[in-house]
């Protein structure tokens, strides 16, 4: 397995692998952005997506943003293939850029709360539309 920035030859697979990967209907879901092929495209451009590729193939993507002002990186958006979910996948490709604490916004009353629990994530704050959680490993 290989974990990297994305370049651009990657540009085509990772829109089809986040439209295969990623539910309109999943509550964590929270921005129409989130399938537009344009934010992957000029994410990948901007040296803001990592993807892990076995034989080639993605198998995990996440998009993030440095937040210079807040010390911070934001992540996006992500998606894991379903045979290397369960995995401690998304943890291994986040160390990749972990300079910095990582927050992620997730819907209150989304149950994917429960991923961001269970999978070592702290809850960092909460408000009325989103839980901010926290990777700092």
């Amino acid at each position: 397995m290989q974990i990297a920035l994305a370049n651009p030859t990657h540009i085509s697979e990772v829109v089809s692998f986040f439209n295969e990967n990623l539910e309109r209907n999943n509550s964590a879901v929270y921005s129409e952005e989130f399938f537009c092929p344009f934010g992957v495209k000029a994410a990948i451009r901007r040296n803001q997506m990592i993807v892990a590729t076995v034989e080639g193939q993605v198998v995990g993507a996440f998009r993030f943003y440095r937040k210079k002002t807040q010390n911070r990186i934001s992540l996006y958006q992500f998606a894991i293939s379903e045979i290397y979910r369960g995995q401690g996948l998304l943890k291994k490709m986040l160390k990749t850029i972990n300079d910095l604490p990582i927050i992620s916004l997730c819907p209150t009353d989304s149950d994917f709360n429960d991923y961001y629990d269970k999978s070592g994530w702290y809850l960092q704050e909460q408000n009325e539309e989103f839980n901010v959680w926290i990777f700092n490993d």
